[in-house]
């Protein structure tokens, strides 16, 4: 078994030496169709396929409509480094990474081999009751990565939803107060608090009371004014004394990814202290080095008092989140009150442990911060070439937004997004009318990569301002691209 490992560990070294574009993970039994996918883009037939749309049908029959937001009904196969290949073997250049969950790309085998052996050796414990080893590993390496030096302890959970509510739950226990102050626009989970304390009206109508005094709403910092508006209006409402925390996300994901004004949050962290409310720092989307940081709030000097992380966080290997916080707060809930049969599950956490090693290895951190500022640089200058398409781009590290004009189209956004797919480019949208494109890309992806996606941009960017966007494009557009 050693020989194994050693001899794959040459094949990556001398893999990278000749691709060089520091996208290829370790290469481990995979077939010939998978060496050929990290070489690049091949589109063999104009999505969705054949194959694909018979996977819609089927999926039409049996899947909720709430369970499902499509994006280009496209159903995927396989991938390799940072491409994926649809059931058709149409390949891309994912830069969507399943909303920020893969982040290392495809098939890097040591992830897969951590959760396979932990899962022959003993697949499961049920943590909350019978302790494993593997578990209590994972949390000391949470503690360490996490901002802050105080004393700080790990709730772990299995989605970035249930860790949220665990979070709004510990503030409120903590503080003794039921107040919660969030953002428009904002996106903190699917359940429960979680849900309440998001800034879509949709999500809530007809579920949770839009007018409960007890979740608070104000506008995110996208300009000055906004700023300033947002820090009054909070102040006013944390006068009442009512407030347990402020639940923020420091880059605004699902809103358009939105850059805060500089210093918004240390004047919302001075704010905060001063009438002695908790800070929750949702780093769901943002967190495990996507902004070029480990943590978004790292950018902002900010330290939280309760960080919470998923999606990324076993590179989407296994499904698993965390509450990381102050000790005293986090201990003032009631045992057994955070306990999920499946949580601390060996195999999840092992895997989620080994992608921690390799970002801090292979330095994947960094190279999102120096390639996302390569990326971030050309596109920069896709949009001064054709303000007439390209509102802006914006972001940080791996997390860019392209805001693309609907003024003259509302279907705009979707229709970018489906051109560049078309050509290759797997990328999502979100926000108001689905009006940004979401730049997602792995953290192990490299130049080549980031000049794919300018020149993608750039070209279809170029094909929208002189108006010669294939109609049949505009046409899977209104038939397969949801979007919520």
């Amino acid at each position: 078994m050693q020989l194994g490992i050693t001899r794959r560990a040459m094949v990556k070294a001398v893999a990278r030496v000749i691709v060089g574009s520091g996208c290829v993970p370790l290469l481990f039994d995979h077939d010939a169709s998978a060496e050929a996918m990290s070489t690049g883009i091949n589109i063999k037939i104009s999505p969705p396929g054949p194959k694909s749309l018979v996977l819609l049908e089927d999926l039409k029959k049996c899947i909720a409509k709430s369970n499902y937001c499509g994006l280009f009904g496209i159903g995927l196969n396989k991938g390799q480094g940072c491409y994926v290949e649809d059931l058709d073997g149409n390949v891309y250049l994912d830069c969507f990474t399943s909303a920020s969950s893969t982040i290392l790309g495809y098939s890097y085998d040591e992830v897969a081999e951590a959760h396979y052996k932990a899962a022959l050796k003993l697949q499961h414990t049920g943590f909350p009751y019978s302790p494993n080893v593997e578990t209590v590993r994972f949390s000391e390496k949470l503690i360490r990565i996490t901002p802050g030096d105080f004393s700080k302890k790990v709730i772990i959970g299995l989605s970035g939803s249930d860790s949220m509510e665990g979070a709004i739950e510990a503030a409120r226990k903590f503080t003794g107060k039921m107040g919660i102050i969030s953002f428009n626009r904002a996106y903190h989970g699917s359940t429960g608090l979680a849900q309440a304390a998001s800034g879509f009206n949709a999500l809530n109508e007809g579920i949770y009371d839009l007018n409960d005094p007890n979740f608070v709403k104000v506008d995110f910092p996208a300009t000055c004014a906004d700023a300033e508006r947002s820090l009054k209006n909070i102040e006013t409402v944390l006068a009442f004394g009512k407030t347990a925390a402020m639940l923020v996300e420091i880059i605004q994901g699902d809103g358009g990814t939105i850059v805060a004004t500089p210093f918004f949050f240390a004047r919302l962290r001075e704010l905060l202290d001063r009438y002695h409310v908790l800070l929750i720092d949702d780093e769901i989307q943002t967190g495990m080095g996507r902004t070029g940081k480990w943590w978004a709030a790292d950018h902002e000097s900010v330290v939280p008092d309760i960080i919470v992380i998923g999606k990324g966080l076993a590179s989407g290997y296994a499904p698993v989140s965390a509450i990381i916080g102050r000790t005293e707060i986090l201990n003032s809930l009631v045992p057994a009150t955070q306990v999920f049969t499946l949580t601390g599950h060996p195999p999840t956490v092992s895997a989620a442990l080994r992608v921690i090693d390799i970002i801090e290895r292979d330095h994947l951190v960094e190279n999102a911060r120096e390639i996302g500022a390569y990326l971030f640089e050309g596109l920069k200058k896709v949009e001064r070439k054709y303000p007439d398409v390209i509102v802006e781009a914006r972001g940080k590290g791996f997390m860019i937004g392209l805001e693309i004009k609907i003024s003259k189209d509302p279907l705009a956004g979707k229709i970018f997004a489906y051109r560049c797919v078309e050509k290759g480019v797997y990328f999502g949208y979100i926000g108001d009318k689905h009006r940004v494109i979401r730049v997602l890309p792995p953290i192990t992806a490299g130049q080549k990569e980031a000049e794919i996606i300018i020149h993608t941009v750039n070209e279809t960017a170029d094909e929208m301002s002189k108006g010669k966007i294939p109609q049949s494009t505009v046409d899977k557009v209104n038939r397969y691209a949801i979007g919520w």
